[in-house]
């Protein structure tokens, strides 16, 4: 890969929203670990691979559902917004349902547990932020900015400092 392939593809990232970016891609590495430590266990290795990746790309779907739920609901009076993220909230957790039922029709234990384990790398994802976050602040070459103190009202700046 060359460095200008390499450039584009960083800007391609920054496009994105940062916190969804981080979030799938904690969903991506649970689903890299799930599936290597899927190969310890003595199983059929395609079933247990279509069950978590099945569960894999419904979280990373889900994540991108609450993420424009979430923009619709900024733009809502109070009310409108519970309703928009309640609703969201059903559809999401109605979908995994429906996703789970179906691996279980389909026949095969290995389907249920490992897409149930892939749906949860939206959790997984989540508490993997923090190190995903640090991952694209080292590949955009970007730190955090360091936390100021608020000014309290009828306060300057100046003032504020020198306590």
């Amino acid at each position: 890969m060359t460095a200008r392939t390499r450039m584009r593809m960083t800007d391609k990232l920054k496009r994105v929203d940062r916190a969804l970016l981080e979030l799938v891609t904690g969903i991506a590495v649970f689903g890299v670990f799930c599936q290597t430590a899927g190969l310890l266990f003595p199983m059929d290795s395609v079933k247990y691979a279509l069950g978590l990746w099945g569960g894999i790309i419904l979280a990373a779907l889900a994540a991108v559902h609450i993420w424009r739920s979430l923009n619709k609901a900024f733009s809502c009076d109070g009310k409108s917004a519970a309703r928009l993220i309640a609703g969201g909230y059903v559809v999401r957790y109605l979908v995994a349902a429906l996703f789970l039922l179906l691996l279980y029709f389909m026949g095969a234990g290995y389907y249920v547990l490992a897409g149930f384990l892939g749906v949860m790398g939206l959790k997984a994802g989540a508490y993997l932020q923090p190190l995903t976050h640090k991952f694209y602040n080292w590949l955009f070459h970007e730190t955090d900015p360091v936390p100021q103190p608020l000014i309290e009202e009828g306060e300057t700046a100046s003032e504020n400092i020198e306590e």
